[in-house]
């Protein structure tokens, strides 16, 4: 009897403190929305948003930040393909094809030469080539180095991430050359 009393109560005391409303803290406007424990958002009267953020200094106010813009620069037409990073190519209405390349000055455009070959991705990233790998049966041991040491980590062949296995094919392939 009193193991369900005890239970009861335990229980009524949980509903009562998840109902009570909390008010948001000092320096928070009131109609706000928390994100979470220490994070607030309120949108002012002009429609722009507001985050509080409660540091051990006090209530800092920020701007929300905007979504992420596209990363085409103006000036470059709606229909231009890209070819590379900051590099696109767009054919006009005469049937003439130009090249946009975006520098440090601006938006440059130039006519494509007849002889022109659109440069390559590189097939991997320069941090990959400094990773070594060795087979252990079913599982792969991979180390790379770093600032305080080597780093090593072991993964089985089914489960390698896509760096991993560009690591693991450049090693057979080295491997098959040498024989």
């Amino acid at each position: 009897m009193k193991f369900s009393l005890v239970i009861l109560f335990l229980c009524s005391a949980m509903l009562a403190q998840s109902k009570v409303a909390t008010a948001p803290p000092a320096g928070v406007p009131a109609g706000s929305t928390a994100l979470d424990g220490h994070t607030w958002r309120w949108v002012d009267k002009s429609g722009k948003a507001w985050l509080f953020r409660s540091t051990p200094f006090g209530m800092m106010k920020t701007e929300e930040p905007k979504e992420a813009v596209s990363k085409r620069p103006d000036g470059l037409p709606a229909d231009a393909l890209p070819l590379a990073a900051d590099t696109w190519r767009w054919i006009d209405k005469d049937g003439k094809a130009w090249l946009y390349k975006l520098t440090t000055a601006g938006l440059m455009k130039t006519e494509q030469p007849a002889d022109y070959k659109a440069p390559e991705a590189p097939k991997y990233d320069a941090a990959l080539s400094l990773i070594s790998v060795k087979e252990e049966g079913e599982t792969l041991r991979f180390s790379k180095p770093g600032p305080f040491g080597t780093y090593s980590w072991v993964k089985k062949k089914s489960q390698l991430d896509k760096d991993e296995a560009m690591v693991w094919e450049r090693h057979q392939n080295s491997k098959q050359a040498k024989k």
